[in-house]
């Protein structure tokens, strides 16, 4: 079973790790992320005090603007949505591999529909613009949002290394843009379209986002 580390944040941003720690350790959660999870109809929270990690799987996430890494497990599913979290709290939304919300980065991400984006895994969606819409709080906590037209920019077949491991993957980039602003996400599928790696945008302040599944 793969090590749950902690990421700690300064008032602005993420700034340090911690070192790497037990993974028997009980994981913490912040109200919001309770509130969230709860609403959104996910299974696997026990309760606010001392969750346990709903199977064995583990992902290593890094934040390389922020000089951040940490690795999470799995608290909270359904269907094919999954949260991860970090020992302190901090938690991560994945849809099919796709982000759709973070708690406790600072500038976080508090939705975005994957929808369009995992059609495009499948094959669909071909040469052509879907909207992502994707929501943020301001600096008085109001929610707002930003609208993107996204497109496949690229694909191609690679093989990567995770964990002395050698996968052949599909690499596909997504573009999104709108009238102020634009960035990319690059995922790396493996046979069965599930998210291997990917390097995400989650926003101006926390910048990118890359995961990598843990290979046990």
């Amino acid at each position: 079973m793969g090590q749950i580390l902690a990421m700690t944040l300064s008032k602005h941003h993420i700034i340090r790790c911690f070192p790497a720690l037990p993974a028997v350790l009980a994981l913490g959660l912040v109200s919001g992320c309770d509130r969230v999870t709860r609403s959104a109809g996910l299974t696997g929270l026990v309760d606010q005090v001392t969750p346990a990690p709903i199977s064995p799987d583990r992902l290593r996430v890094t934040l390389p603007e922020v000089d951040a890494q940490a690795t999470l497990a799995p608290v909270a599913q359904r269907d094919t949505t999954t949260v991860w979290q970090t020992l302190d709290g901090i938690t991560l939304t994945f849809h099919k591999g796709v982000l759709t919300a973070t708690r406790g980065l600072g500038e976080d991400l508090m939705s975005s529909d994957a929808t369009s984006t995992t059609t495009m895994f499948e094959g669909g969606l071909e040469n052509t613009y879907y909207p992502v819409i994707r929501s943020y709080l301001d600096g008085e906590d109001q929610t707002y949002f930003r609208a993107y037209q996204c497109r496949k920019d690229l694909e191609a077949e690679q093989k990567i290394d995770i964990d002395d491991k050698t996968i052949a993957a599909r690499r596909l980039k997504e573009v999104c843009v709108s009238p102020t602003h634009s960035f990319s996400n690059i995922y790396w599928l493996d046979g069965a379209q599930s998210v291997l790696r990917s390097r995400q945008w989650v926003s101006h302040s926390v910048g990118d986002m890359v995961t990598e599944r843990v290979m046990r």
